[in-house]
């Protein structure tokens, strides 16, 4: 159990460097708030629909189709827990739009692509990866499409049914199209992808870190309500999830799984979401970094206790 806890936890204290790194970059000028932005711009339109490709690349069978539909079932409940609880942290924790739409998309949307490849792979092997690709296509789905209505709530334009129309959302349904006809991208293009698709998690981190850098640090740990949003992301959703579902699902693979994805902090997608369409930029960091830095010990507790 202690060695499991300290395998967690090594995975999560690299990503909080890549964080560093990030808030470095901007602090020395050799980042800034423009850079930041085009950076982004490019992780969502162009490496995370790459990544989200390349996990699909998966052999097709019988089995797994079974999998794949007990799958999304639980992991559609799992949001509808996500939202319920999502809606009570937003209206309890402000009346902004643009800080309510933070916290929405903070407590639904965990860092399942960026830390849950890494973390699950470390964890429950190379096998458990396809359940994390069909997570991500559901993840997918509903972040560019939900979470942008959430990051742009409030606002004048509203939300644009066109916006359905995206990269990840494309992404997402070529995959699994791909996957259900056995269809394997061939050599050289899959390895371009693939390559691509590995830069989403360094540059994320490194955009996140570059977002915090741009308010005193003190404000990264002195708000109760960043504070109470990261407790409900890394701690009540996966317990209540937990508790609720257990007896109900046999497959314990599976089930580990989905606990520990939502056991994750806050998506870094929460920061680039913000910046990208307008929302509260800072608070999205502050709970980003307050979520990631608290998972370095939530997850592995998480992850021995109840899985």
């Amino acid at each position: 159990m202690l060695m499991e806890f300290l395998t967690v936890a090594d995975q999560i204290f690299i990503l909080v460097l890549l964080i560093a790194a990030g808030y470095i970059a901007l602090a020395a000028g050799i980042l800034d708030r423009h850079s930041t932005r085009k950076i982004s711009g490019f992780l969502i339109n162009v490496t995370i629909p790459a990544l989200i490709v390349a996990s699909m690349q998966v052999p097709f069978s019988s089995t797994r189709l079974a999998e794949t539909g007990e799958l999304l079932i639980l992991t559609g409940i799992l949001y509808i827990f996500s939202f319920f609880f999502a809606w009570l942290v937003s209206r309890t924790l402000s009346r902004s739009p643009r800080e309510q739409g933070v916290y929405l998309f903070a407590v639904v949307f965990g860092n399942v692509g960026f830390m849950g490849f890494p973390l699950i792979g470390a964890i429950y092997g190379s096998d458990a990866l396809f359940f994390v690709a069909i997570f991500n296509l559901v993840f997918n789905i509903l972040v560019f499409s939900v979470g942008i209505a959430m990051m742009t709530r409030g606002r004048s334009e509203g939300f644009d049914p066109r916006m359905l129309l995206n990269p990840g959302i494309v992404a997402s349904v070529i995959g699994f199209l791909l996957f259900l006809g056995s269809v394997e991208i061939p050599s050289p293009f899959i390895d371009s992808i693939e390559i691509l698709g590995n830069v989403t998690t360094p540059l994320a981190m490194i955009i996140v870190g570059a977002l915090l850098a741009t308010f005193p640090a003190g404000e990264m740990i002195g708000n109760w309500r960043t504070a109470l949003a990261s407790f409900v992301r890394l701690l009540l959703v996966p317990v209540v999830f937990w508790f609720l579902l257990h007896p109900f699902v046999a497959d314990p693979l599976i089930f580990g799984v989905l606990i520990t994805l939502a056991a994750m902090p806050a998506a870094a997608n929460t920061s680039i979401f913000a910046e990208e369409y307008g929302a509260d930029a800072r608070l999205a960091s502050q709970v980003v970094f307050v979520s990631t830095i608290c998972s370095l010990v939530t997850i592995p507790l998480i992850t021995t206790v109840l899985v």
